[in-house]
């Protein structure tokens, strides 16, 4: 199917929708994309799908749905792909390998293929993940043709995207992620590798820790008309994922357990971000 015809590539262009935002991808020396949203928007809210890890035996299939429909029903979302869409594991990967998934990654990619065509048209860019780029190592850029797929920018690091929108200008920089950090302090810390070279940024968002968190940055910006300094905070994001723990390669090798979800980030008109991560579990 991915190489013999064209058929996947017919129905994603029949299924996909036209894009809610406007989009431009700038020739640059930076990962850069400038996004504008309608200002009839009553509020924007950003929900990147991040460690989704379609194809894993403890991929929370039923979760990852849900969280797709309401994204389809929502109209003012707007996300991006983060990374590791797919396990795609092979007898070189860590742990068990090739037993922890329920179909090969030729089959994950069309399936992510398929999964995602739903929401192309509210997705800004995808990345690649650590999961993706096992494959990588044979030349073959899985995330790209994904992205491709879905005809969406894909970027090979960072993004560093501006949404414009009621004359707010949110400035986003994301990344997968790197590092094992398992500890809260090393966490917080990984997701800050980026802020001695950039800055300021609104939203500094990654994943691949499968843990949800978000603090609040103080930063100051210059005013480009009145050279005024005023504040400018921002959100550290880490993004949780969609894998269930217990019989798990990450619960045999005593990893710290994760958060399984997707974060959202709602933008305001007056400059204020919003961040939701919810606890789940019965309170009996």
């Amino acid at each position: 199917m991915l190489v013999k015809d064209d058929r996947l590539l017919q129905w994603v262009r029949a299924n996909r929708q036209p894009n809610v935002v406007q989009i431009e991808r700038p020739e640059s020396d930076f990962p850069e994309l400038l996004v504008t949203v309608p200002d009839a928007w009553p509020s924007i809210k950003l929900a990147p799908w991040y460690d989704v890890h379609l194809g894993a035996r403890e991929h929370d299939h039923a979760l990852f749905q849900r969280h797709k429909q309401w994204m389809i029903d929502t109209p003012n979302v707007l996300s991006w792909g983060g990374g590791d869409l797919i396990e795609n594991a092979s007898k070189l990967s860590v742990g068990a390998g090739v037993y922890e998934q329920d179909f090969n990654p030729q089959h994950q990619g069309v399936q992510a293929v398929k999964e995602f065509t739903d929401v192309a048209h509210k997705m800004l860019f995808e990345l690649p993940g650590n999961h993706e780029d096992r494959i990588n190592l044979m030349g073959i850029d899985i995330a790209q043709w994904i992205a491709w797929m879905h005809d969406v920018s894909y970027f090979s690091d960072y993004c560093m995207c501006v949404i414009r929108w009621r004359g707010n200008n949110f400035r986003i920089l994301a990344h997968h992620g790197s590092g094992g950090a398992q500890t809260a302090g090393a966490q917080r810390m990984a997701a800050r590798k980026a802020l001695a070279w950039a800055k300021p940024f609104d939203m500094f968002w990654t994943g691949h820790l499968h843990n949800a968190l978000a603090d609040v940055l103080f930063q100051t910006d210059f005013d480009q008309q009145t050279q005024r300094v005023h504040e400018r905070n921002g959100i550290i994001m880490i993004s949780p994922s969609y894998l269930r723990y217990f019989g798990s390669y990450a619960a045999k090798s005593q990893y710290t357990p994760g958060t399984r979800g997707l974060a959202v980030a709602e933008l305001q008109a007056d400059g204020r971000i919003d961040v939701s991560i919810h606890a789940n579990g019965k309170r009996l």
